[in-house]
């Protein structure tokens, strides 16, 4: 769940789609005519983690099939994962062309898999799935505006993904959790329209879920049918009608009913139990909004936000209805005059949730298919490396965020690398203790958390990074990190703080 380096790499093929994908990331030619193209392509990536203290000292427990746990208190944990792609496009002599994509995803965990208080990925799990799998046709229309229809296993993006960008996950035997280098959603498909300053999405899609495969983690099958209109201004020399990072600024409305969901006893906890019959519905806004050309500075101001509404009065599992929200606001601001062009921004969440755990109305957020958010690598909606990572629930919560990150005019390997330095901080709490579980007269406060970071960019296909931060418990935090310890189990002492190192590196060929 941390935000991982190669997701920001492939922001703009995601946020454009596979046809952005087919034509800007498969770099070895296996056949070209005029009318013809055929590409490949590889991707890898891996991790290494090593959490002191994980939990607040409750450490992460081993699940074994004859039904024992083994415990870690200082977690270490690798990942691996690799990605070949198979990429064409015809040019038809009709004017418009045929595009196509197929890829699969291999991945592994290593060690004593990720830290959470139960791990998801212990025991060295390694699996092979199919990715893409996708056909489409791009028809172009007047004044550089087109038309594109995609169907088939394909990833599908709304603006920065805090609603919709993941359609599959990769815990249980999939392994590589924390590097989640897994997107694609099931069909029929999308049909999109790109044009110069209003773009849209029509789409019918399914998550690839399966629990088999993921020990029971995995969130509902959930099959659904929406569109999304976007009003952008694109930057210069940009296309934001296809690329979210091209965009200057914008504002998009998204609305998708959920046609049908597994209202299984498996996902009656925190959030997941009544999809099947949820309307869902999101204004969302981000970009420089702000520029006026009698006031320079204000070109460096940035505003993102978002607001979701989920409403449900056909729940299952014994809820009668649903009512819940989750809201976002960034303001920031570039010091494009300073040294390292410092940014600066400040991030308010808040994931609704009830007092009651038995209330029949749930009021505790779903966050359906939020993606880390593709405009930064660290600082994304995760809250932290630490208890983002293994602890924190994304309902029932707010959290308070500080970044500062800048770029060093220093070049380590050739003159047109980049390093990003950032410094982040995150200010964690609970909304309603009591209604997630926690005793009664438990405070509302998580933890306070602190990450370094520092990205290495060689080019667009080769990056690393690493991070370290500690976090200190709070009494929330602390009550949560006790309710995580497995029945039957004695309770360990809980300590003040945790820790966390990682490495991420990422290679496209």
């Amino acid at each position: 769940m941390a935000v991982r380096v190669q997701k920001l790499l492939c922001a703009a093929a995601v946020s454009a789609g596979v046809f952005a994908v087919s034509e800007a990331r498969a770099d070895v030619s296996l056949f070209s005519s005029k009318a013809i193209t055929l590409n490949a392509a590889l991707d890898i990536g891996g991790d290494a983690f090593y959490f002191p203290n994980a939990n607040f000292g409750t450490g992460s427990y081993e699940p074994h099939k004859s039904g024992y746990y083994t415990r870690t208190r200082n977690v270490a944990l690798g990942e691996l994962y690799g990605q070949p792609m198979l990429s064409g496009t015809w040019k038809t002599p009709w004017g418009f062309s045929v595009f196509g994509l197929v890829s699969a995803i291999g991945s592994t965990t290593l060690g004593d898999g990720d830290a959470e208080s139960v791990s998801q990925t212990s025991g060295t799990p390694r699996q092979v799935n199919l990715e893409d799998a996708t056909l489409g046709v791009k028809i172009p229309l007047a004044e550089k505006k087109r038309l594109i229809i995609q169907g088939g296993r394909q990833k599908f993006q709304i603006d920065d993904g805090f609603l919709m960008g993941k359609g599959a996950y990769s815990s249980g035997e999939r392994g590589a959790w924390w590097y989640a280098p897994r997107f694609a959603f099931s069909g029929p498909g999308v049909l999109k329209y790109e044009g110069k300053s209003i773009r849209s999405d029509i789409f019918m899609l399914e998550n690839n879920s399966n629990n088999r495969q993921t020990y029971g983690n995995d969130k509902p099958e959930t099959k659904f049918v929406g569109f999304d209109v976007t009003l952008f201004r694109s930057k210069p020399g940009g296309d934001g009608g296809s690329i979210y990072g091209d965009r200057a600024a914008y504002v998009t409305l998204t609305y998708f009913y959920v046609r049908h969901a597994d209202k299984g006893a498996a996902y009656d906890y925190s959030n997941r139990a009544d999809r099947q019959g949820m309307s869902v519905t999101a204004l969302s806004w981000g970009g420089s909004p702000f520029v006026m050309k009698s006031h320079p500075f204000t070109k460096n101001i940035t505003f993102y936000g978002n607001f979701v509404s989920e409403q449900n009065s056909h729940a299952g599992n014994g809820y009668k209805g649903v009512s819940a929200y989750a809201v976002y606001v960034e303001p920031g601001y570039t010091f494009a005059r300073l040294p390292w062009r410092p940014h600066v921004f400040y991030r308010y969440t808040r994931f609704s949730g009830g007092r009651d755990p038995h209330s029949r109305t749930k009021h505790n957020y779903d966050t359906f298919f939020l993606y880390d958010g593709a405009r930064y690598t660290y600082g994304g909606y995760w809250p932290g490396e630490i208890v983002g990572n293994n602890m924190s629930p994304l309902s029932n919560m707010e959290v308070h965020q500080f970044d500062i990150t800048g770029v060093p005019p220093v070049h380590l390997l050739k003159k047109d690398d980049e390093l990003k330095l950032g410094l982040h901080f995150y200010d964690l709490a609970y909304l309603y203790p009591t209604g997630a579980g926690l005793p009664v007269g438990t405070k509302r406060h998580m933890s306070d958390e602190v990450n370094v970071s520092a990205e290495y960019a060689l080019d667009a296909n080769t990056s690393g990074a690493i991070a370290a931060g500690v976090a200190f418990s709070g009494p929330a935090g602390r009550a949560l990190a006790k309710a995580g310890v497995p029945d039957g189990q004695d309770m360990p002492p809980v300590h003040g703080a945790s820790g966390v190192l990682e490495l991420y590196f990422y290679k496209h060929f």
